[in-house]
């Protein structure tokens, strides 16, 4: 049977350790020490209501055990075999490295489809018993034991031109981080049903991933490590697997690797806004926070709980559930994908589940009941399903402002007809940021009114020119040049009038409320040939008013044109008042524009990834520009939707 009687005094004892484990959600240190995977198990199995969670996961963990074995290939025919996966960049690549790229690349694919299923497999056979699913996760074990390194060198080789250093190494990698998580986890959870001599041989490939990872620290041989850049994903999934790796076999047996592993830790944690706020935008903080979690958990469950009481873990749920708008869609500036989040959206309610299994976080707690349909259906979330009922539940304010990745957020209401805006500035730090400076989004009563492009995959041709560049957002460009394809890399030697990445942009709230808002923001050091760019932006529920002050240098002249991407896909009726004044009118919306001087405007359809859950969506889209060439403009552009919203 599934579930065996036990003593009433266990499961007293199980619910006991699963509030023990819990942290503050303030982040406020603790001497609990974090539950085992093995009693987290135990204490799933003691609670009935999970019964039929476990029964799919189960089934989920049979189908995926009924795939196969993934196995590691040595040969670039062989890649998309076995259960691998090619990497379609390896196709433009010289001969001489082809098979080199696409054989690295094929590890971090193997190693991030065991993170996920390996462990759940594992739990099914603890679960249900199954001879079969054990046997299965032995044999992947034994498989994964001769994978040596994780990750085989080639991954640097992504482009045309790209060579291998003379010693052959550009360092561990992401499949390092995501293979020792799901040898480490797998093995954790199985207990000593894994026999010795994979148990040895397992134990082995750690170490060795532990020197390795030891190693390119001491030589500086990732770009990462040379530019000491703690924020990317590239810094993190290493140092998850030193740390993980090092835990699983005794800290004090590999004490400098350890404390080496935590330094580095802790130095990404500490890279981030001590807000939570993630310098890569909601999407890639869903794959990174991931990791970091993992590597604090690992720590605590040892005692040791420098990293899972940092601010930034403390306040990262909060941030991460301000970016949910009206209308089921998030924000999505960086490189955050599409906007559409429906209630059963698999990535956003994993995130949150292990917040909530991992932190006791009562923000992420709430968000999973009452945005989402409760927690995943993965093995997180069956954790966070008997993790929660522990945790309160906080729903976070309505509005916030954030200076690390620069931002403004607020809606009035967290029901999904709800009004909400968000307004982006940009901050040095930004990574996977887009030419977005000044953007302003507006969603009224569930509806989207002014959006951004979003992102498409990473090999859409449009990707650089239509969607991550300024011609797909809400901002401002000198002159009416629309950037060809294939994108140049350096725009500004071909035309100075676009938007430079990574600009500074600051945000001045002058008020924020149930209300709305008034913030002032800053824009002019994004561009070589302005002297400034002040864009104010004032809302409610109903009207969205944006007052652009733009002047040129001495000197320079330019049209000044602005970019307004609309929430409809139909062309929209632009009417002119007098030669400053023009008004553009669909469904029950109006804009209204007022310039200091002559204006025009004229529409085009943009792709987006926003509208309706698919890139290259086709929308409309407004550009407003002065009728000729001038060294400064005034324009206000008012949004009210609805009579008397």
């Amino acid at each position: 049977m599934m579930y065996e009687c036990r003593q009433v005094r266990r499961i007293v004892l199980l619910t006991s350790a699963f509030l023990a484990c819990l942290v503050n959600p303030r982040g406020e240190a603790s001497e609990a020490k974090t539950m085992s995977w093995p009693d987290a198990v135990e204490a799933v199995k003691a609670d009935a209501s999970c019964e039929p969670v476990v029964r799919a996961l189960i089934e989920s963990a049979r189908k995926a055990a009924a795939m196969g074995l993934v196995r590691r290939v040595s040969r670039l025919e062989d890649v998309g075999k076995h259960r691998t996966w090619l990497d379609g960049r390896s196709k433009a690549l010289e001969d001489e490295i082809r098979e080199t790229f696409a054989l690295a690349m094929s590890d971090f694919a193997a190693c991030n489809t065991l993170a996920g299923e390996l462990p759940m497999i594992a739990a099914g056979a603890r679960f249900s018993g199954d001879a079969a699913l054990r046997n299965h996760v032995i044999d992947q074990l034994r498989e994964a034991s001769t994978w040596s390194p994780l990750q085989r060198p080639g991954w640097t080789l992504y482009a045309p031109g790209h060579r291998l250093p003379k010693d052959g190494k550009d360092g561990n990698w992401l499949a390092t981080g995501c293979g020792v998580r799901a040898i480490v986890t797998t093995l954790d959870i199985m207990g000593h049903e894994v026999p010795k001599d994979v148990r040895d041989a397992l134990d082995g490939l750690l170490a060795k991933e532990i020197a390795g990872v030891v190693d390119d620290w001491k030589t500086k041989r990732p770009w990462f490590v040379r530019g000491n850049n703690a924020i990317t994903n590239q810094w993190v999934l290493p140092t998850e697997g030193l740390v993980t790796a090092c835990v699983h076999l005794g800290p004090d047996k590999h004490r400098q690797a350890y404390e080496l592993g935590v330094k580095n830790l802790l130095q990404a944690l500490s890279s981030h806004g001590k807000d939570g706020e993630f310098e890569e935008g909601i999407g890639y903080a869903n794959f990174t926070v991931t990791s970091l979690v993992h590597a604090a958990r690992a720590m605590a469950a040892v005692g040791d709980r420098r990293a899972i009481d940092h601010p930034f873990l403390a306040n990262f749920p909060t941030w991460a559930v301000m970016h949910i708008q009206p209308g089921r869609m998030t924000v999505n500036c960086f490189d955050a994908g599409g906007a559409a989040i429906p209630r059963d959206h698999g990535g956003w309610r994993s995130m949150l589940s292990l917040l909530v299994f991992t932190l006791g976080s009562e923000t992420a707690n709430w968000a999973l009941h009452e945005q989402f349909n409760g927690p995943s259906d993965d093995l997180i979330g069956l954790m966070a399903r008997a993790t929660g009922k522990q945790v309160g539940r906080k729903a976070p304010d309505l509005f916030a402002a954030y200076e690390r990745a620069t931002m403004v957020v607020w809606r009035d209401g967290w029901g999904d007809d709800a009004s909400g805006v968000w307004v982006r500035g940009g901050h040095k730090l930004d990574q996977h940021d887009h030419e977005d400076r000044g953007h302003v989004n507006y969603i009224h009563r569930g509806r989207a009114i002014l959006i951004e492009a979003g992102t498409p995959s990473y090999h859409n041709p449009r990707m650089g020119v239509e969607y991550a560049s300024g011609a797909g957002h809400n901002v401002l460009q000198l002159g009416t040049f629309f950037p060809p394809e294939p994108y140049p890399v350096q725009k500004a030697a071909l035309y100075d009038g676009w938007q430079q990445r990574h600009g500074l942009a600051p945000i001045t709230v002058e008020r924020l409320d149930g209300n709305g808002g008034v913030v002032r923001m800053e824009v002019q050091k994004c561009y070589p040939d302005l002297s400034h760019w002040d864009r104010a932006v004032e809302w409610s529920s109903g009207t969205v008013t944006v007052r652009d002050d733009v002047a040129l240098k001495p000197g320079k002249a330019s049209v000044i044109l602005f970019r307004w991407h609309l929430g409809t896909d139909n062309e929209v009726a632009l009417s002119r008042v007098d030669a400053s004044t023009m008004t553009a009118k669909w469904d029950d919306v109006e804009i209204r524009f007022e310039g200091g001087g002559p204006i025009e405007a004229a529409q085009r359809k943009m792709p987006d990834a926003t509208l309706a859950g698919k890139e290259d969506h086709m929308h409309a889209c407004l550009e407003v520009r002065s009728a000729q060439p001038v060294s400064h403009l005034m324009l206000t552009t008012r949004v009210h939707v609805g009579q008397g919203s």
